[in-house]
């Protein structure tokens, strides 16, 4: 699917589309997530070629974002569209020079508490713009864990408790 992600990211940087086509995407995931079996209706083979692009072409979306979704259902993949966005989001974040954070805490931070941890993080993102996504997760009794492509920085209080554990 990574594929379809590249094709539709340079497209969309030639003909300078990529903030419009990143809006369509985003528009048209909260549109699957209202109406989840529109997906399975323009993949399904019941439907003719004809019909699914009509169907698609009922979505008031850019001509270069219609052909993409036109693509997607005559290959019959339409029911990967979670993995295509998942690559086209990580593309754009890329060009645009977005470090997308995963940051886990087990409660919410003050706002004082954010600036100190872009304060920590700045040196580490020169010439990117650090965007933090706060997930809360009570289990980790007290401290952070920011997880950045994969790459781990956990300081929670559960991760020393375990590391005290294996120790002793």
């Amino acid at each position: 699917m990574r594929k379809y992600a590249k094709a539709l990211h340079q497209l969309a940087l030639e003909h300078e589309k990529l903030d419009l086509l990143n809006y369509q995407f985003d528009q048209l995931r909260d549109l699957f997530q209202k109406n989840p079996k529109w997906i399975e209706m323009v993949d399904s083979p019941m439907l003719s070629k004809k019909e699914k692009e009509s169907k698609i072409d009922e979505l008031d979306f850019d001509s270069t974002f219609l052909a993409f979704l036109k693509i997607l259902s005559e290959k019959h993949h339409m029911a990967y569209i979670d993995d295509v966005y998942d690559e086209w989001i990580h593309l754009v974040r890329t060009t645009q020079k977005i470090a997308h954070l995963n940051v886990i805490l087990a409660s919410d931070m003050t706002n004082e508490q954010e600036m100190k941890l872009f304060e920590v993080l700045k040196p580490r993102f020169k010439n990117q713009t650090i965007s933090l996504h706060k997930i809360i997760d009570p289990s980790l009794i007290g401290g952070i864990k920011v997880i950045y492509h994969g790459q781990s920085l956990d300081r929670s209080v559960a991760r020393e408790l375990e590391e005290l554990f294996t120790t002793i």
